[in-house]
């Protein structure tokens, strides 16, 4: 498995995950302290620099909070086009910054 698919992967089981937390928060349980922490590890994947680490996370749990909107399933299958497209977003977001810095330090 490529690092991208390994990427990929952990971002769709985030999602999933989003997707149960969310669900029993509805119904009155508290699941503050039950999230699965992926986010450091696709981001040392993704080799984010620390200089935006912090805004790229809140991308990252942007992009989370949309899978609460997707009918829940019982597998992650549905919920691969979405990870592909987190994956996608997040690699722009590094790349968008790391051009805004070379476009400020010339």
């Amino acid at each position: 498995m490529s690092n991208k698919e390994l990427i990929i992967t952990l971002i769709q089981q985030d999602l999933k995950h989003t997707q149960l937390t969310s669900g029993l928060d509805k119904v009155g349980l508290d699941t503050e302290k039950h999230h699965l922490q992926l986010l450091e590890l696709v981001s040392e994947l993704m080799e984010v620099p620390e200089k935006i680490d912090f805004d790229w996370g809140q991308v990252y749990y942007d992009l989370l909070r949309e899978a609460e909107k997707f009918e829940i399933k019982h597998t992650t299958d549905a919920l691969r086009p979405y990870a592909e497209l987190c994956y996608h977003q997040l690699a722009l977001y590094m790349e968008f910054e790391k051009t805004k810095t070379q476009l400020s330090a010339n």
